[in-house]
């Protein structure tokens, strides 16, 4: 394992370099594979002689250091030969640019796993081509209808599946769903993924399975009622066939993936001694759950995935413990001045808070398993402490009225219920409200990407420092409260009671009146 500075070799500076000339390493790509250093892992298998049977959805940082990964782990363990034919192809959705970067690359990128020990580089050779979908109609097309696809996956983030959080139903009046049924072409991951399946219903091809790897509960429920509901805006019996022929297998997928930034770039320049365009980097944890399919498919279980018939309690471990505490760190440590999850959680006073608002509060709404949730919540604790991981609360936060309730009052209506309390819970909800409305932290102004952006600030304004009435008002966004909650006076009170606590003395000292 490499140990890599901040900078890496982006920071040298030589003595009169004003008149050095510096050649720039040759580009990642299967030309260049043989100059790798052998502490650089690789493909184990021929790049150029694998054939693809996976369309991939979503050609972002996370699908290429988790399913990418896995799949050519999996390759790497039949020591066949020829490799398997599970090549993927992956299309970008939103932005032309990782096709970019990756084309001349010939889909090859590294995955810089950033440990506490240091940093281990792997080129993964699995992507096989990058398409950029609403440019490329007819290579798209071609994808679907080969019938060597047998799999398409998704990773296209939850909002992306344009639900509507009062029903869990596809919103028609989504305007990314009504550009799709009023354009030539779809360009949503619904509209793209339903376009496709038309084309191999009318072909009379038999369907793919068709994975989502977002994280969403009962992911392949939701994105098979999505499609069903997209599917019935223009045919009816479309919407038929894809119930009762396309299978949806439900999956949890987990490691910790931050944005892409410049030092990956110059780390794995420095490590490869190659450039490459697209590197990312992910924690050394990785884990799969996926229920079970029928037709051909990689052995991904040679990977260290699970298949298993029921994968809800792996999901509600995850969305819950992991997802739900995430939120609640975002919110907290955006107030208090805190900029990374490895920051938040090495405070003990907050690392404290985390663990009790997992093990009070979450723990008891899991359902029966032989799960050891303690285990689990002190493993994610160290995951976290990880510091070769810079997780940005900015992006954890993000899109926070879309989550809310699956990560955060799920669990607290099934406390209320059950007659616990979930302060911890109602602390995390009341530091959305104020990060949300415009609350200034510790250090400025808070900053989180959210569709409802403009009316949470606009009821921030209108509320000033009224908690009481910043509570009411938020109360009454349904998209992010439901219906449920915000008619119980008990849950209305306490939660005027915690953004009070949040306004008067700030995070630390709401939270340390908790933890104490």
């Amino acid at each position: 394992m490499a140990n890599l500075s901040p900078l890496s070799a982006a920071s040298l500076e030589y003595p009169g370099s004003s008149s050095l000339h510096v050649t720039a390493p040759p580009r990642l790509s299967p030309r260049t594979l043989g100059l790798l250093p052998r502490s650089v892992a690789r493909p184990g298998f021929d790049v150029a002689a694998l054939r693809p049977g996976i369309l991939h959805l979503g050609c972002g940082a996370f699908h290429r250091a988790h399913q990418a990964v896995f799949t050519q782990r999996a390759l790497q363990a039949s020591n066949a030969a020829e490799p398997e034919p599970w090549g993927i192809i992956a299309a970008s959705l939103r932005k032309p640019d990782m096709r970019d970067a990756l084309r001349p690359q010939h889909g090859l990128y590294t995955v810089l796993e950033r440990g506490a020990e240091g940093v281990q580089a792997e080129v993964i050779g699995t992507v096989r081509e990058v398409l950029y979908a609403p440019e490329e109609h007819a290579a798209m097309a071609a994808r679907f209808l080969d019938p060597d696809i047998h799999i398409v996956t998704l990773t296209v983030t939850s909002a992306a599946y344009c639900i509507d959080a009062t029903t869990g139903r596809l919103c028609a009046a989504h305007p990314d769903i009504q550009r799709d049924l009023h354009g030539a072409t779809p360009q949503s991951a619904i509209g793209v993924l339903v376009a496709g399946l038309a084309q191999v219903r009318q072909a009379g091809l038999r369907p793919p399975v068709v994975m989502s790897c977002d994280n969403l509960a009962g992911n392949g429920r939701v994105l098979r009622q999505a499609a069903m509901d997209y599917a019935a805006l223009r045919d009816d019996s479309l919407a038929e066939w894809i119930g009762t022929s396309v299978q949806f297998p439900c999956s949890m997928v987990d490691r910790i993936v931050p944005a892409a930034t410049e030092v990956d770039q110059a780390d794995a320049a420095a490590m490869l001694g190659l450039q490459d365009a697209a590197p990312v980097s992910a924690e050394p944890f990785r884990q799969w759950v996926i229920e079970t399919f029928e037709g051909p498919r990689p052995r991904w279980e040679e990977a260290g995935a699970e298949f298993v018939p029921d994968v809800a309690p792996w999901e509600a471990s995850k969305l819950r413990l992991l997802n739900g505490t995430h939120m609640a760190i975002a919110y907290l440590g955006a107030l208090s001045g805190f900029r990374t999850v490895a920051e938040f959680v090495a405070d003990p006073a907050f690392g404290s808070y985390a663990l009790r608002f997992m093990l009070r509060e979450q723990m008891p709404t899991m359902p029966p398993s032989d799960h050891d949730i303690t285990a689990y919540a002190h493993q994610l604790l160290r995951r976290w402490r990880n510091p070769g991981i810079v997780h940005q609360l900015t992006r954890v936060g993000r899109n926070g009225s879309e989550k809310l309730q699956t990560r955060l009052l799920a669990s607290l209506c099934e406390n209320r219920h059950a007659g616990r309390p979930a302060p911890c819970t109602t602390l995390a909800v009341a530091a959305w409200i104020c990060c949300a409305s415009g609350r200034t932290g510790q250090a400025g102004p808070v900053q989180m990407e959210d569709p409802l952006d403009q009316h949470l600030k606009a009821i921030g304004q209108a509320a000033g420092d009224d908690a009481a009435r910043l509570t009411d008002l938020a109360l009454g966004v349904e998209q992010a409260f439901g219906t449920e909650l915000p008619n119980c006076a008990a849950f209305r009170a306490d939660l005027t009671q915690a953004v009070r606590a949040l306004q008067r003395g700030g995070a630390r000292a709401a939270v340390m009146r908790l933890t104490a």
